[in-house]
């Protein structure tokens, strides 16, 4: 059974030829991408067809957390979202780059994960006496929010009332 569109076309060399012509073998290059993207787009709509991490496909799927010890940086764990209706995978735990501490009021950044880089990252927030978190970057998902205090030394999964501390903000699928 074929797609009808781009998706499938029958191959146009035979069995035993021998060596295929590039010519023939680049015929259906376009076709296997827009092939892949459908696939991309059910496997979404299998899960709810929105923007999140897959929940239980792996260990604290990119969860945020402090680093051991607590430092200026944090760690996401490995695990699976989809953004933009395309999957994303982090394959291993990650580091952030370090965050620098605001110096008069309190500011919240927002951990991402950026379907472009298929990486994370950390968006500046702005200083305020009341901070909002930023909004994530098209073809991002957030993960985290980081509620960053002017002198503090580290980032903690808790508040300490010294600190920055950890909050969650994953959408699960």
């Amino acid at each position: 059974m074929a797609i009808l569109g781009k998706a499938y076309t029958k191959t146009t060399w035979n069995y035993a030829e021998r060596p295929v012509a590039s010519s023939k073998l680049n015929t259906w290059d376009d076709r296997i991408e827009a092939a892949l993207e459908l696939i991309h787009f059910l496997l979404s709509l299998a899960w709810g067809g929105g923007d999140g991490v897959v929940r239980h496909a792996t260990s604290d799927d990119l969860k945020v957390t402090a680093t051991s010890p607590p430092g200026l940086t944090v760690q996401v764990k490995p695990g699976y979202a989809f953004i933009s209706q395309f999957p994303y995978k982090l394959g291993a735990a990650t580091a952030t780059t370090a965050v620098t501490p605001p110096t008069t009021n309190p500011r919240i950044d927002l951990v991402q994960a950026r379907l472009d880089a298929w990486d994370v990252a950390v968006k500046t927030g702005t200083e305020a006496a009341s901070p909002t978190a930023p909004d994530p970057d098209s073809n991002c998902v957030a993960l985290g929010q980081l509620y960053l205090r002017p002198g503090m030394t580290s980032i903690k999964d808790t508040d300490d009332a010294t600190n920055g501390y950890i909050v969650d903000a994953r959408n699960f699928l």
